[in-house]
């Protein structure tokens, strides 16, 4: 009894992603996580709205890039939210309605595709904003950002758009928006 071997269950290492449960499917918490998640999307998308339409009728009709720099960059926050808020929307509609991961595989990628781009355009545009407000207080430098902004468009949503389409062309998209 002593050279008794016991084998203990294991479950293999996931190979793709497409292999690992939703979580909270197992534990009967699926909708309590994803159903608030698409009512704050939701509140986030309204709120986007709101602000975007206010800077608008507070400054008429004139042309956009007429604006202040602060007016401008609120409203390219708003859409680099709204570019978030549509992307998780429909990610996390889809995994609530089919309960589980997405398929097909390209449109898991497109998704994370969306995803990469938005959450990568919002990050780049709060730190150009900080550095913009940095280098205004700290150096009385106002920082040019081109004839209608081009640098910083490029910047905040060209470069994303360039990394997620190197990521995706090289299989790094997957159930998860990274593999």
């Amino acid at each position: 009894m002593a050279n008794e071997t016991v084998l203990i269950p294991t479950t293999p290492a996931p190979q793709n992603g497409y292999d690992i449960p939703v979580y909270g499917l197992e534990n009967g918490s699926f909708y309590y996580i994803h159903i608030p998640a698409i009512a704050c999307i939701v509140t986030s998308f309204i709120c986007v709205i709101i602000a975007v339409v206010l800077s608008f009728r507070q400054r008429g009709c004139g042309t956009f890039y007429n604006w202040t720099k602060s007016e401008r960059l609120v409203v390219y926050l708003a859409i680099c939210d709204a570019l978030y808020n549509v992307s998780h929307f429909t990610d996390h509609t889809h995994i609530t309605i089919v309960e589980g991961m997405v398929y097909p595989k390209e449109l898991c990628e497109f998704y994370g595709f969306n995803l990469a781009v938005a959450i990568t355009s919002q990050i780049l545009m709060v730190n150009v904003v900080a550095i913009n407000a940095f280098m205004l207080i700290y150096f009385d430098r106002n920082l040019s950002f081109g004839k209608r902004d081009w640098k910083l468009q490029v910047w905040a949503y060209g470069v994303p758009f360039i990394a997620a389409l190197v990521a995706v062309t090289n299989g790094q998209m997957g159930p998860n928006g990274t593999l």
